[in-house]
């Protein structure tokens, strides 16, 4: 499924984000130099406040602020209802970042209408992040999380019999690993994971994808020494091998119950080929996936509410919720 138009040329208001995008970044650049990730964090919230946009293309029905019990304590997370009459199908969103940077507010744009724009609830997590919190915190709040949803949906209106993952980018990594995790029986099951511009592989070398050799030397808003950074910061010196498929699960077997995927991709991006090269690896094992390329288009352009290609995707997502939601698990 390819949307849009020209792939091999962006357009004129991705272009125009671009530039203000750099212009951000050279702004904050000597903070960051002095005051490392955590003015890091500073920068990418006033990225996605400066293009999120409306607050929501179409709103959610209700907005509930919840704590989860987590290994290393209670973590913040927000749900948002669709219209309709509960209990919802549930999926977990698991935002980008890099595992470092980004959460809740960050992302409320973005997910907030996706549950106004679907039938599906979307829970929304602030697990921690690196380098303070290596690998595996945030994939253990993220089985947490949809171990919530198991135990305590029903009093949040949340069907626990209809839940799935969903991530971006960083977070799309998080969500198919964690949607490998219940397919090995190590977390609850779920009937639909959604991967949107995922990282699949931090093991390969940059030359090995040509995407990152098209489009990663720091023009097109995500650039290789970011990834690279993202990965060193989340996995710990002589921690886990960077094959292990809990962080590369493009490398992994793929196990037979895993659930079906919707996979989105960016023309522009990086990490698009590496989308295209998992959902592959899903359907080589018979695993369903739907892999949706989306052109012209940038890393994280679906949060950039400002975009009109967001808005019209937003609503292509929201459909595939719709769609692979249905299913329940009893």
């Amino acid at each position: 499924m390819e949307l849009l138009n020209d792939p091999t040329r962006l357009d004129a208001e991705s272009i125009t984000l671009l530039a203000q995008y750099y212009d951000l970044k050279e702004h904050w650049g000597p903070r960051i130099a002095a005051e490392g990730i955590a003015a890091h964090r500073l920068f990418a919230s006033a990225v996605f406040a400066r293009f999120r946009g409306a607050e929501h293309d179409v709103a959610p029905a209700r907005v509930v602020e919840l704590q989860i019990d987590a290994p290393g304590g209670p973590r913040r997370a927000r749900l948002y209802h669709p219209p309709g009459q509960p209990p919802f199908p549930t999926v977990l969103f698991l935002h980008g970042g890099g595992w470092s940077v980004g959460g809740v507010e960050d992302y409320d744009g973005l997910a907030g209408s996706l549950a106004g724009l679907s039938r599906v609830a979307v829970l929304s997590l602030d697990y921690r992040l690196a380098p303070e919190h290596r690998f595996p915190a945030a994939l253990e709040d993220a089985v947490a999380a949809l171990q919530f949803l198991e135990r305590h949906g029903p009093d949040v209106g949340c069907d626990p019999g209809r839940l799935g993952a969903m991530g971006d980018s960083a977070g799309g990594n998080l969500a198919a690993v964690v949607a490998r995790e219940a397919a090995l029986g190590r977390a609850p099951q779920l009937v639909a994971q959604f991967l949107l511009y995922p990282m699949t592989d931090i093991a390969s070398p940059d030359e090995h994808f040509a995407s990152r050799r098209d489009y990663g030397d720091g023009r097109f808003f995500l650039a290789n020494a970011a990834i690279a950074f993202a990965r060193e910061n989340y996995v710990a010196p002589g921690g886990a091998r960077h094959d292990d498929p809990r962080v590369s699960p493009l490398l992994g077997p793929v196990p037979p119950t895993l659930a079906p995927a919707f996979i989105l991709s960016a023309s522009h991006d990086p990490l698009r080929d590496e989308a295209h090269a998992y959902h592959e690896h899903l359907m080589r094992a018979g695993v369903p996936s739907i892999d949706c390329s989306v052109a012209p288009a940038l890393h994280a352009f679906l949060s950039f509410g400002v975009l009109a290609s967001a808005q019209r995707v937003r609503r292509i997502v929201a459909s595939a919720l719709n769609e692979l939601m249905e299913r329940r698990i009893d």
